[in-house]
């Protein structure tokens, strides 16, 4: 409870937290004035059943794909110098002076701002799904979304995992870049990736794909969340259709054991920061 207020005191302190939340807000009004204008509009009334469901489809998509952005982004410019800046203003020397281990404080600083990205992500994920269910008459099953749901909310945890340890080794702009960096460039190979599987060809762009997938998986456990969003395999669409969303279509959608993987990732990252600032040296 003391790091989860020590947390929130710092992303209110800063105004990371205010000028997100102003933001977000400004995204969801544009969000739901273009679903507004796109569900109402009479020359789209005469679709197919499968059409409409292929639009809303898009929509959501799309929505989830921008707020998982707004999240990471978040994530990494609120924790970029949680190690490496308060050991250069001297304030990790105050909070290392109590009878407390090193490893205790990591994952107390971890789980602190844990908290408030799963709050933050909660809400932005049901602002995004309930409007297109409401207004594009999306159907979800309710399996799929809590799988979905799931996804959404360990996509952050992931990403705060990687920028914590990168804040032991890097200075506080060093990490900051570093994480953007790798977090653009895992959602670049994805794109590539699925432009190439719908021309079939360029194995390379395949291969680079696979191996920034293990290193940064965000990208590829952001497909898996679309692809469980619209229910997966009970998605009645044709794939052809299901392709004609580019670079956002779910194809190459990466298994269950990948998930594990990811899992076993995320845990090795908190053990390597943990031993990690037990050996930093804070003076």
């Amino acid at each position: 409870m003391m790091w989860l207020a020590f947390a929130g005191k710092e992303l209110f302190r800063k105004k990371i937290m205010l000028i997100t939340c102003l933001l977000t807000v400004a995204f969801l009004a544009l969000y739901n004035t273009g679903l507004w204008k796109s569900a109402h509009n009479s020359d789209l009334r005469h679709l197919s059943r499968v059409q409409e469901m292929l639009q809303g489809g898009t929509f959501l998509v799309l929505g989830l794909f921008f707020a998982q952005m707004i999240a990471a982004f978040l994530v990494f410019f609120a924790t970029m110098g949680a190690i490496s800046g308060e050991i250069e203003s001297g304030l990790m020397l105050s909070q290392l002076a109590r009878p407390i281990s090193r490893w205790k404080v990591y994952l107390g600083k971890y789980v602190g701002m844990a908290s408030w990205m799963l709050l933050y992500n909660a809400v932005l994920f049901w602002a995004i799904v309930l409007p297109v269910h409401s207004l594009m008459h999306f159907p979800l099953l309710p399996a799929a979304l809590l799988k979905s749901f799931l996804l959404f909310l360990f996509i952050p945890l992931l990403l705060l995992a990687l920028s914590m340890l990168g804040s032991t080794f890097l200075p506080t702009l060093g990490n900051g870049v570093a994480c953007a960096m790798l977090y653009g460039l895992s959602l670049f190979s994805g794109f590539a990736e699925s432009l190439s599987n719908m021309s079939q060809s360029n194995l390379a762009i395949s291969k680079v794909s696979l191996f920034l997938s293990f290193l940064m998986p965000s990208d590829s456990l952001s497909r898996r969340l679309n692809y469980e969003i619209v229910g997966g395999p009970d998605l009645p669409i044709d794939s052809d259709l299901i392709r004609s969303l580019g670079p956002f279509s779910m194809t190459n959608v990466p298994s269950f054991t990948f998930i594990l993987y990811a899992i076993v990732y995320f845990l090795l990252l908190l053990f390597i920061g943990c031993l990690a600032f037990r050996r930093k040296d804070i003076t």
